[in-house]
This record gives structure tokens, C-alpha cells and sequence, in this order.
């Protein structure tokens, strides 16, 4: 007896998202949800490419007291979003 197990789709299976569109959807939700993104140099490019802010940790450190929106999105190791939201408590960081 044999039993055919369905195969999981890789990467190549899924469907094509044109980066653009994908850029374009981020930036719409970053103003509906009053958020700006602010990334570490470590991070994959494709994130330093729709951060607001990038750089290292001491420069993300300054550039989240200059964040004007709501909400924080900081792409980097933990310490630098406690860092951010003890330097703006009135803010959600993420």
C-alpha cells in the first residue's frame, strides 16, 4: 500500500509579486497606520530600501526622537526598539 503525500510549494510555486507593488502597498500602510520604519544597517536590503530611517544603532538612537508619527517599526535587535520607546514612551514601538 502507498500513500502519495502532497508536496509543499516552494518559493518558485509562489506566485510573482512585483517588489514595486510590494513597496508601494508598504508605503500606503506605513500613512494609514501612522508608522514610520526605521532599520538597522544589518538588516536585508530589501527592508533598508522602505525604512524611513537607516543607519547604526547610536544614529537610529537620534533619528527615533525626530519621528512624528504615532508608531514606531524598528527593524534591528531588541535593545534598539526599548531604546526608541524609552526615548519617545507616548509612542507604540514594534
Amino acid at each position: 500500500m502507498s500513500t502519495e503525500l502532497p508536496i509543499a510549494p516552494t518559493s518558485t510555486d509562489a506566485p510573482y509579486e512585483d517588489p514595486l507593488d510590494l513597496m508601494d502597498e508598504i508605503d500606503a500602510l506605513k500613512k494609514e497606520k501612522d508608522a514610520t520604519i526605521l532599520a538597522h544597517f544589518y538588516t536585508d536590503g530589501e527592508i533598508q530600501d522602505i525604512a524611513d530611517f537607516t543607519g547604526d544603532s547610536l544614529k537610529l538612537a537620534r533619528d527615533a526622537t525626530k519621528v512624528t508619527t504615532s508608531t514606531i517599526v524598528f527593524a534591528g535587535v531588541h535593545f534598539m526598539g526599548e531604546s526608541a520607546k524609552i526615548m519617545n514612551p507616548e509612542k507604540t514601538v514594534l
